[in-house]
């Protein structure tokens, strides 16, 4: 039989595409479980209220609510008829909170941020008091409604994507006490996450 016709075993071509493909596997076993980590955190959860003493479901609608505050860090996610209602309970509770916080943490950024439905600071409004993690607002029905913003004390990042992802907002306009009485071009009913700094 002609030497030349005889198929050799291909070992060393196998071995490197052997290890390869197994270098594949386990980079697709090391990123899955990042990236289910990755969901938007509470996207599935039902995000309870208070409004006028009793209880509604903020990831369904806010009903008769026109203002929100949520601050989690205080165990507080109140809704009221107005703005103007809501801002006399955040008033409420900063004297109760802050002078319970130590003396280092009373020094630190006290970050927030409104978002309002509408241009000009009109309509809805959704003040977020929570710093140092992504917010989804779909979890508050209030993703890709926003077309007004009000920053506190400390910056802020704004993406079009749950947990961050996506593109962010300009963050040249995002900074602490930035207000935007309409939102950069493109940007109108986009934001989907908030980090406050």
């Amino acid at each position: 039989m002609n030497q030349a016709l005889v198929a050799r075993p291909a070992g060393p071509i196998r071995r490197p595409a052997l290890l390869f493909l197994a270098a594949v596997i386990v980079l697709v076993v090391a990123v899955v479980p990042y990236a289910a980590s990755a969901a938007p955190a509470g996207a599935a959860d039902t995000i309870e209220a208070v409004f006028e003493g009793r209880p509604i479901d903020l990831s369904n609608g806010w009903g008769e609510a026109q203002a929100c505050v949520v601050w989690n860090d205080a165990s507080v996610v109140e809704c009221f008829r107005t703005e103007e209602e809501m801002d006399k309970r955040i008033a409420e509770l900063e004297g109760e909170l802050v002078s319970k916080l130590p003396i280092n943490a009373q020094a630190q950024c006290s970050g927030y941020m409104r978002l309002y439905k509408d241009s000009s600071y009109s309509g809805q409004v959704l003040y977020i008091r929570d710093r140092l993690q992504w917010i989804n607002l779909s979890a508050y029905s209030f993703s890709n409604v926003t077309s007004s913003f009000k920053i506190g004390p400390c910056s802020t990042y704004l993406a079009d994507g749950d947990s961050g992802g996506g593109s962010w907002y300009p963050t040249s306009q995002s900074e602490a006490w930035d207000v935007a009485p309409s939102m950069a071009s493109g940007w109108n009913d986009r934001i989907s996450s908030v980090y406050i700094q």
